[in-house]
């Protein structure tokens, strides 16, 4: 115990002259090609789901589209992205997207989505190896560091589906490092990066706002408690007068940029959908979603109800907490445990499961597993600063692998078992949503070849498969337009030959079209008749043929 213990504690800075620049340049390419080959992996598995099989994620999809609605809609504006979801991840499908015109198949098979999450993929891995090698902790133990997350077949998927999480995942881990970079130098370059690192996490997901005030609070006991009693400090730096003060600027750093992002959002949503708030309680937000959760008994008995709460969090956050566990380990054999830098780390890993906690509580949540994974790499993304905090590392390197080996196990083990991550099995076993984008496609088609110049109108809400699959999507009218809520009320007035309309379900009924009309899909109306039916009344395609009704509430009364 006791070598174990000295080969467990920590100097406070690497040691060793600086490295050469031929190795310098060494380390460069070797990281070019870690960038290379996890990008090709990545890419790879993504577009063999996408293009081959014929399959994509619908959130990564629809990400896709609203960039797609800014370049090549009937009306394209900026303000086409939407104010729903963060926009970063689908402005840089956007930058893809440039290549539509040449490679359709960067909208219609989603993989300018692929692209997306396989360059922030290969990014995270790249900066995972890069602060192993800048805590001189050897360049076999930074590769294998960083191969060992980027290959876990859980975090692997996730940055070939084209889901927002690959690049979340990259500005959290890129927060934690230059925050743990800060915790170990104090010098401002580590504060001032993980501030604008942690914007851009805001303009990624909204599980930025607890991941920040977690980091709000990390700075205070960084600041009044752990650094406060260095003993290399002068003593008048020791005092608490003089922390405070510093703990205060070093929060004005730390939180303008995301408070500023956060505000610019909401004025953003203010000026263009006449609600601050649009994000969060339109007919397209998550809490307006959640409301088929009402009709699940388990998240019913969830509502109000703390313990049972806490006890379906507890569960799937265990299911990424191996690394947290081999730290505390370390900690406790090196004499290290309560420290105030683990208190840190433990913050952070519990602010985005903590959101889940509150959401679940209220009923407007989910809960899938992937939201309770981002535990995950923010503990990786600490290992570096903690295998820098031992003194002969090789233990902790054993211990470190160990851990990244068994997470790897267990977070397949749970991804294929769709009770406890159904939204993941359904992904790689092609399950329940693969015949519904079998009939878009076939709709689409249907368009292209029957109706190619006529002009519909549909919510992209539902049918943005539908558009991006067309070969002239210019003719559709959809949510984004300008024009759209006028022409639903009066839709031969603007030119409107059909109206689209998906079979009201859970998933369907926060449509602006049957909100509108609900009567509309079970009995038409006056103005308007069947003209097709696909999918068994998945979808129904009506013809005006007259004048929509003045007054909204006339047309939805139908016609029995």
């Amino acid at each position: 115990m006791a070598q174990l213990e000295t080969a467990l504690s920590a100097p406070n800075k690497p040691s060793g002259p600086a490295p050469s620049a031929p190795v310098v340049t060494k380390r460069r390419l070797l990281l070019a090609v870690l960038f290379l080959f996890v990008l090709a992996a990545e890419f790879a598995l993504g577009f063999y789901y996408a293009y081959t099989l014929e399959y994509t994620h619908s959130d990564a999809m629809s990400r896709v589209a609203n960039a797609f609605y800014v370049l090549y809609s009937r009306d394209p504006h900026l303000a086409a992205i939407g104010f729903v979801w963060n926009p970063l991840p689908s402005l840089v499908n956007l930058a893809v997207l440039l290549l539509y015109p040449i490679f359709p198949a960067v909208a219609s098979y989603g993989l300018a989505g692929i692209l997306m999450s396989s360059l922030f993929a290969a990014g995270t891995a790249v900066l995972l190896a890069s602060e192993g090698l800048r805590y001189r902790l050897g360049t076999v133990t930074s590769l294998l560091l960083a191969l060992l997350y980027s290959l876990n077949p859980f975090v692997f998927l996730f940055g070939s589906n084209g889901l927002s999480d690959a690049p979340f995942n990259f500005f959290t881990m890129w927060t934690v490092i230059a925050f743990a970079r800060w915790l170990h130098d104090e010098k401002p370059f580590g504060m001032v990066a993980a501030s604008f690192t942690l914007s851009l996490a805001f303009w990624t997901r909204y599980e930025a706002v607890p991941f920040g005030a977690a980091l709000f609070a990390a700075v205070i006991v960084a600041t009044l408690l752990k650094q406060r009693r260095s003993v290399i400090k002068p003593i008048e730096q020791r005092r608490w007068k003089y922390q405070w003060i510093r703990g205060e600027g070093t929060l004005v750093l730390m939180m303008t940029p995301v408070i500023y992002s956060g505000l610019l959002w909401i004025m953003w949503n203010y000026l263009i959908m006449g609600n601050p708030f649009y994000f969060l309680n339109s007919e397209y937000s998550n809490v307006a979603q959640a409301g088929s959760l009402m009709e699940n008994e388990e998240y019913v008995r969830m509502l109000g109800n703390p313990w049972l709460a806490f006890v379906t969090v507890a569960k799937k956050t265990a299911y990424y907490a191996i690394p947290l566990g081999v730290i505390v380990l370390i900690r406790l054999f090196s004499g290290r445990l309560f420290k105030w830098d683990l208190l840190i780390l433990i913050m952070l890993f519990a602010s985005i499961p903590a959101l889940q906690y509150v959401m679940l509580l209220k009923g407007t949540t989910f809960a899938w597993f992937r939201y309770f994974m981002y535990g995950f790499p923010i503990t990786v993304a600490w290992l570096p600063y903690e295998l820098s905090q031992m003194k002969r590392k090789e233990v902790g390197k054993l211990l470190v692998f160990a851990g990244l080996l068994g997470s790897a196990v267990l977070l397949t083990y749970a991804m294929t078992n769709p009770k406890i991550a159904p939204d993941e099995h359904t992904y790689i076993t092609l399950g329940s949503h693969y015949e519904d984008m079998k009939l878009e496609q076939s709709i689409a088609e249907y368009f292209n070849e029957e109706l190619s110049d006529a002009v519909v109108m549909m919510d992209s809400y539902s049918a943005y498969r539908i558009i991006v699959k067309s070969r002239n999507p210019q003719r559709f009218v959809i949510t984004s337009d300008r024009i759209f809520r006028d022409a639903m009320s009066e839709p031969k007035n603007f030119g409107i030959e059909y109206i689209l309309i998906p079979r009201p379900t859970t998933e369907s009924i926060g449509s602006a079209i049957i909100v509108t009309y609900p009567n509309l899909y079970a009995n038409g109306a006056e103005w308007c008749e069947l003209y097709k039916d696909f999918g068994d009344g998945a979808w129904r395609l009506y013809k005006i043929t007259d004048y929509a009704l003045k007054h909204k509430s006339e047309g939805a009364e139908g016609v029995s």
